[in-house]
């Protein structure tokens, strides 16, 4: 099967390529990160490097079981590094190895080596790994495909872009689904097997006490409750209200572990007005919406929730900085960095409705700042500019346009 280019990976790791810095991927498990090695690897091949300047161990495959202890992994590489070339080193899904902090330290410190690496679970850069190479690395985290990539991959088939844009919010995006046709029951049957697998491997075998009946119940409540305010505290509650008992202790783990994993990511809530980040209870997003049948045993999620999902990764794609924002009592989807620069973004289905526009434009009437002010709507068809505030087709967005 073709692999379906991943372009702004590989041009980030061809970015730092031969720099003296540890390139590290992270990211959900499934979701390409072996892949975008793999497209990396071809286009150092293509540019003259020997295939013999390059290894790269999958920690996953059962041949490298000897490799998972750090002494004998560390000897394997040193071994093979040239005294006039430089190694290429890809370590994918480097968590499984004990110590691996050490090996991947004393590789940096050698000449002619160049050190990449991949996990599946944020734990893998805690703050003593983080200590031990701090200075030394550099991280992407990566994402199931952006509606570009899938749009690109596609529209050869002769679809329209409204059409390829349905079929991404209602299955989804992890790269291995497109082995199958759109929609068919083999497709269905290995998004479920993925999801499983991330449920029974990156968050009940790591936590030895973990119930799958409370995780999913966490999951659910999740993803059914995207964009609104949520805390581990109110999951608690949701659970034992419905007859669950659980302690807040219990549910605060499992949720610890569900973003360690990446299932889901948060986005901390800012006070623009008080100019400080709020405590407690944030917004959380789902890293693909292909799992929500799965999650949710058929309850549907509404439009506007898995547009400013969407939106979310997108912009964390693109490396922004993002927080939800209050202003005074009323909401701001999204606040975005990049650098020193700010911008207020709002999401809506559609802002055709004179008073659903004016319900999107009031909480930036409440910004005293001149920072750039956006709104992403489905829209074709809408007036560009709102006393300064900026109007945005959404698939436009997706594709690419920059705000």
């Amino acid at each position: 099967m073709k692999l379906i280019e991943r372009k702004e990976y590989v041009d980030w790791l061809k970015s730092y390529k031969d720099k003296k810095i540890i390139k590290v991927v992270t990211g959900l498990r499934r979701v390409g990160k072996s892949t975008i090695f793999d497209l990396f690897i071809n286009s150092l091949l293509q540019d003259g490097v020997e295939g013999k300047q390059i290894v790269k161990v999958n920690f996953e495959e059962l041949e490298n079981e000897r490799l998972r202890n750090k002494t004998a992994l560390y000897n394997y590489l040193v071994e093979k590094i040239p005294q006039d070339k430089t190694l290429y080193i890809f370590l994918d899904e480097i968590q499984r190895v004990e110590g691996f902090e050490e090996v991947v330290d004393s590789l940096f410190v050698k000449d002619n080596v160049d050190v990449y690496i991949t996990g599946s679970n944020a734990k893998f850069l805690s703050s003593e790994i983080a200590t031990i190479l701090t200075g030394r690395y550099v991280e992407i985290n990566v994402l199931p495909l952006s509606f570009k990539e899938y749009y690109e991959h596609f529209k050869a088939k002769g679809k329209d872009r409204r059409t390829l844009f349905t079929e991404y919010i209602t299955y989804g995006a992890m790269p291995g689904m497109f082995m199958f046709d759109t929609g068919s029951n083999e497709q269905r049957e290995y998004i479920d097997s993925v999801y499983k697998t991330i449920l029974e491997k990156d968050v009940l075998k790591r936590n030895s006490a973990a119930s799958k009946q409370l995780v999913e119940g966490i999951l659910s409540y999740l993803v059914y409750n995207i964009g609104c305010l949520t805390s581990a505290k109110r999951i608690t509650d949701y659970l034992n209200s419905n007859g669950t008992k659980v302690s807040y202790n219990t549910v605060d783990s499992y949720f610890d572990t569900l973003q360690d994993c990446f299932f889901v990511y948060k986005a901390d809530r800012y006070d623009v007005v008080g100019k400080e980040y709020l405590k407690l209870i944030n917004k959380y997003y789902v890293t693909d919406f292909g799992f929500k049948y799965y999650i949710l045993n058929n309850k549907t999620v509404e439009l506007p929730q898995i547009l400013e999902n969407l939106i979310f990764l997108e912009l964390k794609r693109r490396r922004y900085k993002i927080a939800t924002g209050k202003v005074a009592e009323k909401e701001v989807d999204f606040i975005i960095k990049d650098g020193e620069t700010i911008k207020y973004v709002q999401v809506a289905v559609s802002v055709m409705d004179e008073e659903k526009l004016k319900q999107e434009l009031r909480p930036f009437g409440e910004i005293k700042d001149n920072y750039p002010k956006y709104i992403i709507t489905l829209d074709d068809y809408f007036v560009k500019d709102h006393g300064g505030v900026k109007t945005i087709n959404a698939i436009d967005f997706l594709l690419g346009e920059e705000i």
